[in-house]
Formats: C-alpha cells, structure tokens, sequence
C-alpha cells in the first residue's frame, strides 16, 4: 500500500499542470450532473367540447288567418237637377255718412300705412295730430324718471310741486324727476265727464294706478276774428289754465288745493262761484281774454288726478255779450264746449253720455278756436259737422224739482240724484242719467243723512 501511495504521489509529481486542472473540471461536472434530478414534464392534451346531437322536434305547420269580409254595395251615384235661377233686381241701398269719419278716408289715401288707428280716439285725445291742437304729456309722480315706484309721495306733495310748476312759469323741468310717458296725445278739446280715474294712465298706455297723475297740455289759441269771452271749469281734482303767460283759471275739486297752489288767483265774480254744479264740482269763472284776429297766444292746460276715484275736466265758453238760455235745475247757462275743430257726433254722444243732463250746453252756440273758415254756415250750431246730432234728453221740470236733489259727499264731491231707498247702510240713489249708485252712509253730509230720515 505504501508503495502503492508512494507509485500515485510520484505519478501525480510527474502530470503536467493543464492534465490535472481539466481532470478536476471533468470531475467537477460530473459531481454536478449527478446532483441534478430530471424532470419529465407531461403536456396534458385539451379536453375539446363536442356538442351533443341536436334534437329533432316536430313542426307545426301554421295555417294563415283568413277573415272574412262582407262586400257592400258602392252607393248609386246621385243625379243632380240643375235648374236656372232668376236672380232678383235688389234696389241699391244708400249707406248713411259716418261724421266722425268722413271726408278722413275719402278719396287720396294710397295704402293702409297711412290709415288712421280710431280705436285710439279718447276723451284725452288722439295719437294723429291736425295740426290746431294741444299736445299732452302725461306725468306718474308715483315713480321716479326711471320708471322705480317713489313710496314716500303724498297728494300733499303733489299739490306743492304743481305750486312749485306754476310759481316758475309753469316751468316742466320741476317734474323732470318724475316719470313721463313717452305717448303723446293730442286734443281739440278739454270735454272730459265724469271718468274713472285711471282712464288717465290707461290711454297714454301706462299700467300704474289712478291717482297721484297729472296731464300737461300746450298748443296756442287763436281766432279769425276779434273776441273777448273766458272759460268756465270743472277740473276733479285739479284744472289750471294759462293764456299767453298769464292765469286764467284754477278750478280744483278741494277749494284748499286751488288756495295753496294760486292763493293770488280767485274767480273774478263770487256771486257765479260754486253756484253751479259741472261734473262733480262746482264750476268755476275764468278771467275775461282778448284775442286779435289771427293773432295766436299760447295756452297750456295742467289736469290732474290726487287722491284716485273719479276725475273729470271740462271747459266752456262764454263769449262777452253773448245771451245764452238756461238750463237745468240750477238755470245754468246754455255754454257750449270749448274746441279748435268741428264737433262731430262720436265725440257728442261721448260726451253726453256721462255729463248729466242740464249742466252745459255742449253744441249751443260752438265758438271755433282757429284763424281759417272753412264754410260754416253760422247760426247756433256753426261749429258742430254737418250730420244729424242725437237731441239732449230733457227732463221733465216737476220730476226734477220733486224728487232730483244735490248730494254732498263727505270728500265735498257734488251729485245730482235722487234717493231711492236705503240697504244696509247704503243710500241707494239714482242720477240724472238713469244710473243707480250705492253709497254708504257715512260719506254723506248731515244734512243728507237727516234728509233721508225725513224721507
């Protein structure tokens, strides 16, 4: 064994370097892949999805629905019988002349552009001018010059800024902070009755309430001939004239307002003063006025609208030396209203139908304010359009002294009626014009109230 060790050691001595370094490496690989374990691995196959057979079902053969339609007859074609017929000779019918339209659309009018809207025609005027009018403007002091309400205005204050207007010169820049509609209206007229009071706003177009308004109208006065005559008024609650500058009437509801506003101006006769009743106030004299011939003045009239119920404003005329008959209950003079044009029969009956009865003549006698003539034929009703004009009712005198009276309201507001009974605690009463009216009691004087006790 020795020998054996000693033959390996001298065998080894004896190798050269690169021998034993790639025996070690062989045997180093084989140490390895002895240590290493093989593994099999076995693809299992994919299982395919085989459908089953399709069954078979038996088929039902559908039969196709047939209804059953029951066959009319067409109906016979009708025969008509045509017979000739003999038309009647119908006699032309001759159309009565409308005087409120009149020579307007006769003749000259090219196209609808130019047509006249007479759904526009009111008490306060027209949308269309004539050229011898009175422009109005229509001022809320209920809102300021934008439009916004002013909750802080009174009829106190009303009444202090229309003072105000008239110690300027009547002056408009004094209502510039107050709204002002942009609709005019123009007039020939000042002929308004006894009227809500909101039919002011409304036909200047303004949805705002009736009261706390006022109206300012310009235009100029003029006549073909020399004349002297004034104005009688009626204004509920506020009506002032000027003429050429200068005051010519102030007629207000309240006689404190027309103190306050004009305390220099009064009715020049007292003896006529709230002697007779227009509209619902007493009526009032003007100052006596001079025109030249064909020489105009400038004329503003200022109406307004304070507390909101009923308003009215209305002018006459009286000429100097002129003899009018008498009227009414109260034997007023027969005055005709004021106008720059002919009256025609629309603005008559307007007017009548809620003026009462005796109070103005409205057609007696008509005085046309401008500088041209255009072939009147004079007499008592001069100025008023050739057509047939609706007679005044008349009253019969003994009905109206027995039983017509003059109420006087708890406001100072005047009204001609008669009583007719009491419900509750109304007072029933009836006007002039037929109209029945309920008011309370307690809005009357103590005189009426003991006249219906008595009664």
């Amino acid at each position: 064994m020795k020998r054996l060790i000693r033959n390996s050691q001298k065998v080894v001595k004896g190798m050269p370097s690169a021998v034993l370094l790639s025996i070690l490496i062989h045997a180093a690989l084989f140490l390895l892949a002895g240590m290493l374990v093989v593994f099999t691995v076995v693809k299992k196959e994919e299982k395919k999805f085989i459908p089953p057979k399709a069954v078979e079902r038996p088929k039902m053969k559908l039969k196709k629905p047939k209804v059953k339609v029951k066959k009319t007859s067409k109906p016979k074609p009708t025969t008509r019988i045509v017979t000739k017929m003999n038309r009647a000779s119908m006699p032309d019918i001759q159309l009565p002349e409308m005087s409120g339209m009149g020579k307007g659309l006769a003749g000259g009018i090219g196209g609808f552009d130019v047509m006249p809207d007479f759904s526009e025609e009111t008490l306060f005027g027209s949308t269309h001018s004539i050229g011898n009018d009175f422009v109005g403007t229509f001022y809320d002091l209920k809102r300021d010059n934008r439009g916004a309400p002013i909750g802080s205005m009174t009829p106190a204050e009303l009444v202090g800024d229309v003072k105000k207007f008239v110690r300027s010169g009547w002056r408009t820049s004094i209502f510039s902070r107050y709204y002002r509609s942009p609709k005019k209206l123009y007039t020939t007229h000042f002929m308004i009755p006894l009227v809500p009071s909101v039919l002011g706003p409304m036909v200047f177009g303004e949805q705002t309430g009736g009261y706390l308004w006022l109206v300012h109208y310009t235009g100029e006065l003029v006549y073909k001939e020399d004349i002297t005559f004034r104005f009688w008024g009626g204004g509920d609650d506020l009506m002032l004239v000027r003429v050429n500058g200068k005051l010519v009437l102030n007629s207000c509801r309240d006689p404190a307002y027309a103190a306050r506003i004009t305390p220099h101006w009064q009715t020049p006769e007292k003896s006529k003063y709230q002697k007779y009743i227009l509209g619902s106030v007493w009526n009032t004299v003007g100052d006596w006025i001079t025109l030249e011939a064909g020489v105009p003045l400038d004329m503003e009239v200022l109406v307004g609208e304070v507390l909101g119920d009923f308003f009215c404003g209305m002018l006459l005329v009286e000429v100097q030396g002129e003899e009018y008959e008498r009227i009414g209950r109260l034997l007023a003079p027969s005055l005709p209203m004021f106008t720059t044009t002919e009256l025609t029969r629309d603005l008559i009956e307007a007017v009548r139908a809620d003026i009462v009865p005796g109070e103005a003549g409205i057609t007696n006698k008509v005085v046309i304010f401008r500088d041209f003539d255009v072939g009147s034929t004079g007499g008592t009703n001069a100025g008023v359009a050739d057509s047939p004009i609706p007679e005044e009712p008349q009253l019969e005198e003994d009905v109206v002294e027995d039983k017509v009276r003059a109420w006087t309201g708890s406001d100072g507001k005047i009204l001609e009626a008669e009583f007719v009974a009491v419900i509750g605690d109304k007072a029933v009463l009836k006007d002039t014009s037929g109209r029945q009216r309920k008011i309370p009691l307690s809005r009357l004087s103590d005189e009426d109230r003991l006249f219906i006790e008595l009664a």
